[in-house]
C-alpha cells in the first residue's frame, strides 16, 4: 500500500470517527433534554405534554397525585382564578391589543390561569394603565377586589423564567 492510500485511508477513518463522536454527543444531548422534559412534571415545573401524558399524574390543591414521590407544590403557577373581573383606568383609549388583553381578562365562566393572567395584567401595566380587578380563587366562596392589581406584585409580576401561551391558559369554570 502506498503512502497516499494509507493517508487517505487514515483522514477517512478519522472523518468517520469524527462523525460517529458528534452523532454520539448530538444524541447524548437529545436524550439529556428529553429526559429532563419528561422529569418537569415530578418538579412541579410543567404539567402539560410530556411523556407522563398518560399517567394520569396531576396536581390537586397542595400537591400532586403521584403514588410513589408525591410533592407540595411551590407556588400557585397552575391555580386558576375564577370569575375575573377587570377594568382599565385609563387617560386615552385603548388600542386594539390592549382590547384583546382586557377581552381575555373578562371572559364568562372560565377560569383563567394565574401566570397567565399575571402576564396580561403587567402587559396593561407597562402601557401606563391602571387595572382594577376583581377575582375569585376556586377555593375560597368571596371574591377579592383591588383598586390597582399593578401595584400589587402577586397580581402584576409574572414569573420570568415562564413562557405564558395565552391561548392554553383558561379552561372552564368549575
Amino acid at each position: 500500500m502506498s503512502a497516499s492510500s494509507r493517508a487517505t485511508t487514515s483522514v477517512r477513518a478519522s472523518s468517520r470517527e469524527a462523525f460517529r463522536l458528534r452523532a454520539r454527543l448530538a444524541l447524548g444531548a437529545l436524550a439529556t433534554l428529553l429526559a429532563i422534559n419528561n422529569a418537569l412534571p415530578y418538579f412541579g415545573l410543567r404539567d402539560d405534554s410530556c411523556q407522563a401524558m398518560f399517567s394520569s399524574l396531576h396536581w390537586e390543591a397542595g400537591g400532586n397525585n403521584h403514588l410513589f414521590v408525591p410533592q407540595n407544590m411551590r407556588s400557585d403557577l397552575w391555580r386558576g382564578w375564577n370569575d375575573v373581573r377587570a377594568e382599565v383606568v385609563s387617560a386615552r383609549p385603548l388600542d386594539a391589543h390592549e382590547q384583546d388583553l382586557l377581552r381575555w381578562l373578562n371572559q364568562e365562566n372560565r377560569q383563567l390561569n394565574t401566570e397567565a393572567t399575571r402576564a396580561v395584567i403587567a402587559q396593561l401595566c407597562d402601557r401606563g394603565h391602571r387595572v382594577k380587578l376583581r377575582y375569585r380563587h376556586p377555593d375560597e366562596a368571596t371574591s377579592r377586589t383591588t383598586g390597582d392589581a399593578c401595584a400589587v406584585p402577586e397580581l402584576s409580576e409574572p414569573h420570568a423564567w415562564i413562557p405564558v401561551r395565552l391561548y392554553e391558559t383558561d379552561g372552564p369554570s368549575p
